[in-house]
């Protein structure tokens, strides 16, 4: 299953998301590989490693993918890693003419050599051909919103651009509040919102799952290298993003 994580707005908590999800499902026994699409290449500091330019030598350089996939030191869990090269291999490959389609295919197809349970696709906060080819290829689109209204933004500007890629079968949705605060009147105001957008729906098409309460520890785990479920097991952080975990198995099965 492609989990692509995805919101056209940064400081949502995307890739906080997509490492900690990735990290989760692992704890579970499940072969899991975190692909960072995203040029900052943040995944890697997530995980207290050195950052690579694994995206750009797997699409560009046509490396293997054992060249360049890196163990992360937890069981289950690898990593393609991205950087700066990203972009590059973004610019080239569209002068190539690689579309949208082709890059959701040529993902897959080059990491088919190890096969795993989950893919999760971190994307970067902008639209652009690889972002386009993340949505092309999700089974699952996670959207992590912050709750302030730009980030509602955000999640409405991600699913136009699903619709306007004009796939055969849309990816399911999951929307994640994040950084909520029940103290501030905007962040009640704007999880509101959200409810009122997707809290009504019940089906498995689109669902707005429980929000993620702002929290210390989690801002503390990328300098520690660490994710919430090895720096803090205990908090209600962990708590809140093993809950995420559940629902992604729940879709799978």
């Amino acid at each position: 299953m492609i989990v692509t994580v995805a919101n056209q707005k940064g400081g949502v908590g995307k890739t906080t998301t997509a490492v900690t999800l990735a990290h989760g499902l692992a704890l579970r026994s499940y072969r899991v590989l975190l692909v960072d699409l995203d040029p900052q290449g943040q995944c890697a500091s997530h995980l207290g490693l050195e950052p690579t330019c694994g995206v750009f030598d797997l699409l560009v350089s046509r490396l293997p993918a054992r060249d360049v996939v890196r163990s992360t030191g937890r069981p289950g869990l690898w990593l393609l890693p991205g950087s700066k090269r990203t972009h590059t291999a973004e610019t080239l490959l569209v002068i190539e003419g690689q579309g949208r389609e082709t890059l959701a295919r040529l993902l897959p197809e080059r990491l088919n050599s190890q096969p795993r349970h989950y893919v999760i696709l971190d994307t970067a906060p902008s639209a652009g051909e690889l972002q386009a080819g993340a949505l092309w290829a999700a089974d699952l689109l996670l959207i992590p919103s912050a709750t302030d209204y730009l980030s509602l933004e955000g999640v409405r500007e991600v699913l136009k651009t699903v619709e306007a890629l004009g796939r055969p079968a849309l990816p399911r949705v999951r929307v994640l509040p994040t950084f909520y605060d029940e103290v501030t009147n905007e962040s009640q105001a704007n999880l509101a919102r959200l409810s009122e957008a997707f809290g009504g729906c019940r089906c498995d098409s689109q669902r707005l799952l429980a929000p993620v309460h702002r929290a210390a520890v989690l801002r503390e785990c990328p300098a520690l290298g660490q994710t919430i479920f090895e720096h803090a097991p205990a908090s209600r952080a962990a708590a809140e993003y093993g809950a995420l975990v559940w629902e992604v198995l729940d879709v799978r099965t």
